[in-house]
């Protein structure tokens, strides 16, 4: 089956978009890859009047004085449309990042473009700049070059790691959500020994994290976890790096269980922060509930509703978890002391 043919039935349509127009990128990339796209990008002379010829909502993407490409959603297909660049395809593609997101098909000829060897780098599984000039276009390309290896299990050939490293630096100038983006993305990958590696051999590690990364022995481990073992303050890097109040307080978490890790920091963890660290440890019954409520502490204590009370619930609470406290009669003995 031709690639139009398959493109086509993938997005259904996409035969009404007017000619001359390319399909580029990603969803050529992941055909050939033996994977199904989620969206498809279409490279066209006129990419407005290209996208509202499927008569749905035309999203506009980027701000309103630089509108980088139309969006339009129907159902779970997604159609891109961007310019090309000086109205020819092989400007368009020269100036692309990777030979792997450098090939087209012309949907006009059905004719698969690869100017720059992509084909032949899906095949070896090798991440391969187009042109290092690229990479000052926009610097966030160095980072997703790490990505692109981390996530499919490819190598980032010689040339591309030196290309980046006299420009690592440069990583700090582009927007925080787009590194983070980025990050998330290399380190959601289970991958993590590897992706380490690629940070360290790009020269990224320090303008991103302030140190060199050391070598890792663990492969597989949550992104939370990953933050822990490389972030030193993860307050000060998640505010730079704009992650959300939540993902700040669990990697500070779980850089406090590295160090102590009892029964009873697991617990006030959670089971989902605790499964994720990286040794064996003895985990407790994260299902446990105080054996008394506050009623019936006060009523054995005679306290009133307080700050008291709620120590001796919590005092409670420990001990069950610590395992010295396991029945009603045990508890109701332990607060009337």
């Amino acid at each position: 089956m031709s690639l139009r043919k398959t493109l086509f039935e993938l997005f259904p349509d996409l035969h009404k978009v007017p000619l001359p127009a390319f399909v580029v990128g990603g969803a050529i990339r992941d055909l050939l890859h033996g994977a199904d796209p989620a969206d498809v990008d279409i490279a066209s002379n006129d990419p407005l009047t290209a996208a509202r010829t499927l008569r749905h909502k035309v999203i506009r993407l980027g701000k309103e004085d630089h509108i980088s490409a139309y969006r339009v959603v129907l159902g779970e297909h997604v159609y891109d449309f961007a310019e090309l660049l000086d109205h020819d395809i092989g400007a368009d593609l020269a100036r692309r990042d990777f030979t792997i997101n450098a090939m087209a098909l012309d949907l006009e000829r059905d004719e698969l473009l690869d100017p720059h060897g992509g084909r032949r780098d899906l095949a070896a599984r090798v991440v391969r700049m187009v042109n290092a000039e690229n990479f000052d276009d926009d610097p966030l390309r160095m980072l997703k070059a790490v990505r692109m290896a981390v996530v499919y299990g490819f190598t980032i050939d010689d040339a591309t790691i030196a290309a980046i490293q006299p420009r690592a630096q440069r990583i700090t100038s582009v927007a925080a959500e787009r590194v983070a983006f980025e990050l998330s993305l290399i380190f959601s990958a289970n991958r993590f020994r590897t992706a380490a590696a690629s940070l360290r051999e790009t020269h990224l590690d320090v303008p991103l994290f302030g140190r060199e990364l050391p070598p890792f022995d663990r492969e597989e481990l949550a992104y939370e976890m990953a933050m822990a073992l490389i972030v030193d303050d993860p307050r000060a890097f998640g505010e730079r790096w704009r992650w959300s109040e939540s993902m700040i307080r669990d990697v500070t978490t779980l850089k406090k269980l590295m160090k102590e890790h009892d029964l009873v920091a697991l617990f006030d963890a959670g089971e989902r922060l605790a499964s994720m660290l990286p040794f064996e440890v003895e985990m407790p019954d994260f299902t446990i509930k105080p054996l008394l409520n506050g009623e019936e502490i006060a009523k054995i204590t005679g306290l009133e509703p307080g700050a008291q009370l709620g120590r001796i619930k919590r005092a409670l609470l420990v001990a069950q978890i610590r395992g010295s406290v396991k029945t009603r009669e045990e508890a109701e003995a332990f607060v009337s002391e």
